[in-house]
């Protein structure tokens, strides 16, 4: 199997993407007329993969807040595609993956390799770090009010919080950082037939990277997770995955809910998020469903939607997974 095979299995590209009327998202305007453009005073509130990537594409006068002391603290596996390379320096690149396991009920269903990478564990933080050279971040909470952050008023504010940022439409994701020596070629994915999600052990830094997510009580997720744990745990971070598809509003990234339910993919949507409002604060007018963002998004929610229909709806994500759906 290619590495354009996995990757189109794995990431449900090869779902036909029809009817998008019914979730249609409306085309972006331009946020002033161009001319005007040149002189906007902007600030970024949250220096995450959409915020930094936002402003170093803006050739404003641009402020990016950020409430942590350093870079890429948010719980992530710090798996990208193979298809954002181009963005990637080499020392960003922790592992090269080429080997896939899917498992249903902790039972192995499905694996794939591949003689070339078709995904990344990237470090983070170093990539976070170059895309913050040049950007002038102020090292502290931003607090939103209107056109206003901290008090200070500027022509434009784009939330790029996070899913801190979004009040609905979201699960629960819950990841350990421990010492067991996973694989560092291979994902290892965790599906159960009775909720749409799925858990995962990844190569991670220091060791395997072991978590789950999905829609289900959190005392499940957890039980779950303890027995797919293995080696000492290091760190423990809970976060929130949207599945409400892409938001209206001046918000970028996983704020404005770029993030591939089905996967909880957030690096790669991030940052075709922000190449696009990047356009739109430019002068352009982005219709977002002539996008491959909405596109892909569109087809995981089709998923989504279809899954909670099933009396197993893990399984049938599973199935969607290793492109055996027919």
């Amino acid at each position: 199997m290619s590495p354009s095979q996995v990757t189109f299995s794995l990431l449900v590209l090869l779902i036909p993407v029809t009817n998008t009327e019914s979730s249609a998202f409306p085309g972006m305007k331009p946020y002033l007329p161009h001319e005007e453009i040149s002189s906007m005073k902007i600030a970024v509130v949250g220096a995450g993969p959409a915020g930094l990537f936002l402003a170093r594409n803006l050739k404003e006068d641009v402020v990016v807040y950020e409430r942590e002391k350093r870079l890429g603290t948010k719980p992530c596996s710090w798996v990208v595609l193979s298809s954002v390379e181009d963005l990637l320096l080499r020392n960003e690149i922790l592992f090269k993956i080429t080997g896939y396991r899917i498992f249903l009920d902790n039972k192995l269903i499905h694996e794939v390799h591949s003689s070339e990478p078709f995904a990344y564990i990237i470090d983070k933080p170093r990539f976070l770090e170059r895309l913050s050279e040049g950007v002038e971040i102020r090292w502290e909470k931003g607090e939103i009010r209107g056109n206003e952050v901290n008090g200070i008023r500027y022509d434009l504010v784009v939330d790029a919080r996070g899913y801190q940022a979004l009040s609905h439409d979201t699960v629960q994701a819950i990841q350990y950082d421990t010492t067991y020596h996973a694989e560092e070629n291979v994902l290892n994915s965790y599906f159960y037939s009775d909720f749409v999600g799925y858990g995962w052990v990844f190569p991670g830094p220091h060791g395997a990277r072991i978590g789950i997510g999905g829609e289900a009580p959190f005392t499940v997720l957890r039980e779950r997770l303890n027995s797919l744990l293995a080696g000492e745990k290091v760190s423990y971070g809970v976060a929130r995955i949207s599945m409400g598809g892409l938001k209206l509003g001046n918000a970028v990234g996983e704020a404005g809910g770029a993030v591939f339910p089905i996967t909880g993919e957030g690096i790669r949507p991030s940052l075709m998020h922000a190449e696009l409002v990047a356009r739109r604060i430019a002068g352009e007018e982005v219709d977002l469903r002539n996008s491959s963002l909405f596109r892909i998004m569109n087809a995981h929610l089709k998923v989504v939607e279809e899954a909670r229909k099933r009396e197993k709806p893990g399984e049938y994500v599973s199935k969607v997974f290793m492109g055996t759906l027919r």
